[in-house]
């Protein structure tokens, strides 16, 4: 089985093998990768499907995002429904290697106090979470890392000012709206949440709260 970084860097290396010149991924195309790898897409599913992409006439002179391969990736995975979709393996790594992990995840969510110190209880609560899960269950202590996710998002938009969330959702739309005819309403609207959550994030310098970051 493959881990998460291998996941990705699969697909980074065969999209740019497709594209013939070396191209960044841009923050859409990371979350797009995300996006399958949470919904455990087979990784050769979405190689075919890129590939199918880059086969249509024209797509090397119009394809410069791994977003202009959505379509083609969701047209296999669904043609390929009823293969056994495994998601990327959790990272092989010592106790010691996840406790000092979880802690920097903690004391990331801990920093967030000195910006809204009026949440200090909500945020020094969920970082005491984050360090008391029981890592012996990989799977349990991920599961229960998005559940404290999405209590951080949750806490976020209601801390941030209106500014910053007007800055987030047009920094949103700028990476979504060259690919709204390329795209599924289904994918756009799961992108979109995808991209909110990391831009609100990255926006005051708090990583993804999840084991599969630790590599």
């Amino acid at each position: 089985m493959l881990n998460y970084f291998n996941y990705f860097t699969e697909i980074e290396r065969f999209y740019q093998s497709k594209r013939e010149t070396f191209t960044l991924l841009s923050t859409l195309d990371w979350v797009l990768i995300e996006s399958w790898q949470e919904q455990g897409l087979p990784l050769e599913s979405v190689l075919q499907g890129i590939d199918r992409a880059f086969s249509r006439p024209t797509a090397k002179k119009k394809i410069n995002s791994l977003a202009y391969c959505a379509k083609a990736v969701a047209e296999v995975c669904e043609e390929q429904k009823d293969m056994r979709a495994e998601r990327p393996a959790l990272p092989e790594v010592s106790p010691g290697e996840v406790t000092a992990y979880t802690e920097n995840l903690a004391q990331s969510v801990v920093r967030l106090n000195a910006t809204f110190p009026e949440f200090t209880s909500r945020f020094t609560g969920i970082a005491e979470s984050i360090r008391g899960l029981n890592t012996a269950n990989m799977r349990e202590a991920e599961q229960e890392l998005g559940a404290l996710e999405e209590k951080l998002i949750a806490l976020l938009k209601v801390a941030a000012d209106e500014k910053t969330l007007l800055d987030v959702k047009r920094g949103v739309d700028a990476d979504l709206n060259p690919f709204r005819s390329t795209m599924t309403a289904e994918q756009l609207t799961m992108l979109e949440q995808q991209l909110w959550r990391r831009k609100l994030m990255e926006r005051f310098n708090v990583p993804r709260l999840s084991l599969f970051y630790l590599i």
